[in-house]
């Protein structure tokens, strides 16, 4: 399904409008629509760090496991401007935690406290220095002032290899306890194949 917006094309996959109906009816609990919240929150920082710079995504995909911002024009901003947008989602996230605070002591609605956790985990998370993570990006962009694109590279491949096998490591010991809390390990392994993935491709090419 494809849904243009301010001239900017939104592709969203029939898997992640048929699983979030399902959410929204099924889910009494509504964790995961929290979590989507927070991730719209995010996203939003991004393109609007992009307007800021009047440098619009082609499209946005937003799939079951992902949401891509098709940003061509990347090369012709400066490392400044590009480390501004790939922060761009952080920062909302922070800035949306004392709206919500506040909402929420006004109101007394627990779906803005929980909404608050939600922005909490998603801006700690996105901020580790990790590749296909923001806090991965941002240390690409910084690292590519002092060095060649290879060498920058593997610098941050070894920094994500040394942040995700710690997660791993904690996730599997989470499981362990919980038996059934396995997010923090499915995550780290789902970064981890991300991060082989693009060290096999950069061989190739």
């Amino acid at each position: 399904m494809t849904v243009t917006l301010f001239g900017i094309k939104f592709e969203i996959s029939f898997p992640l409008v048929a699983i979030m109906t399902a959410v929204i009816i099924l889910d009494t609990s509504r964790t995961i629509l929290i979590c989507f919240i927070a991730a719209i929150i995010h996203e939003s920082g991004h393109i609007t760090a992009l307007g800021l710079f009047r440098s619009y995504p082609e499209r946005i995909k937003l799939t079951l496991f992902d949401a891509a911002i098709i940003d061509r024009k990347k090369a012709l901003r400066s490392r400044g401007k590009q480390l501004v947008v790939t922060l761009g989602g952080i920062i909302y996230n922070v800035l949306s935690i004392p709206v919500l605070y506040l909402i929420y002591r006004l109101t007394g609605a627990a779906f803005t406290k929980e909404l608050i956790y939600a922005n909490i985990t998603l801006a700690v998370f996105n901020s580790l220095p990790v590749y296909s993570l923001d806090g991965g990006e941002a240390l690409l962009i910084i690292l590519s002032r002092f060095f060649d694109t290879n060498k920058a590279n593997n610098i941050v491949d070894l920094v994500s290899f040394i942040v995700l096998l710690p997660i791993e490591i904690i996730g599997f010991m989470v499981l362990l306890r919980s038996i059934y809390n396995f997010t923090l390990l499915l995550s780290g392994i789902y970064l981890m194949c991300l991060l082989i993935y693009k060290r096999k491709k950069r061989i190739v090419i």
